[in-house]
């Protein structure tokens, strides 16, 4: 077992949560550096005690140093949360394996991966001796994202089916679904049985995007993290806005 993938199972046990906050603080209401990374430090603390990950969308922290991503990510450590860089890398392999070498540097757990290069193979090989988890990029959140992952190949299956055989078949340690507004009960139950009980899946799309959550907790199988964004950020009081969203996915979403 990978030491990022132990690293999940010991927060998610250990904050009794399958939580994951995505800090991305807005440019608009942030527009200064260092007051968005005082931002970012300031919601990690909030969070901390009801979530079991952060995730860092890259193009919200563009601007920041590497000192500045070490602060958070050693912050998150201090808090015990596994931390998510959503860089979606995918490019050439030596591309892909410079992007492992700096997430590595930056203090992250785990990428995002898009395969669609067909390359999962060896970027997972490279993560392996960057001690970086992989989560590979199965099934966007996005409506317009059906275009194309939804588009039915030559053999009748749509392109994310052609994926998930690739993803299921690699000792990458997670996937991302998004909880698309097309995608059915029964596709999630057949990704978690096509990539078996080991795989964390990560579920974004819930919130302000409207994804139902209630999916990916009666689904998603045992290994899951369900991101939620804006609306925990955004809110007035984010840590009681996380208490209650963990809350709730900790009963199958039931009112609490």
């Amino acid at each position: 077992m990978s030491r990022p993938l132990e690293r999940y199972l010991e927060a998610v046990e250990a904050k009794s949560s399958v939580l994951c906050v995505g800090i991305d603080p807005d440019p608009e209401t942030h527009p200064q550096t260092d007051e968005k990374l005082s931002f970012c430090l300031w919601v990690l603390d909030e969070v901390a005690e009801y979530s079991a990950a952060v995730k860092v969308n890259e193009n919200f922290v563009r601007d920041f140093s590497l000192d500045a991503h070490i602060k958070l990510t050693r912050q998150a450590e201090k808090h015990g949360l596994v931390t998510i860089y959503d860089c979606k890398i995918g490019d050439i392999d030596s591309t892909n394996r410079a992007g492992l070498m700096m997430a590595q540097r930056l203090g992250y757990d785990f990428i995002t991966f898009n395969p669609v290069l067909g390359n999962l193979q060896s970027m997972v090989k490279h993560s392996k001796s960057f001690d970086v988890g992989v989560l590979a990029l199965l099934h966007p959140s996005n409506p317009e994202s059906r275009r194309y992952y939804r588009a039915f190949m030559a053999d009748g299956r749509m392109l994310y089916e052609h994926l998930l055989e690739e993803i299921a078949a690699t000792e990458v340690e997670g996937l991302v679904l998004g909880l698309h507004p097309d995608l059915a009960d029964e596709e999630i139950q057949h990704v978690r049985k096509a990539v078996g009980d080991e795989k964390i899946i990560l579920f974004p799309g819930v919130g302000q995007q409207g994804g139902d959550p209630l999916k990916a907790v009666t689904y998603g199988g045992q290994r899951i993290l369900v991101n939620v964004g804006r609306a925990i950020i955004q809110s007035t009081n984010p840590r009681q806005k996380a208490a209650e969203i963990a809350e709730k996915l900790r009963f199958g979403w039931k009112a609490v």
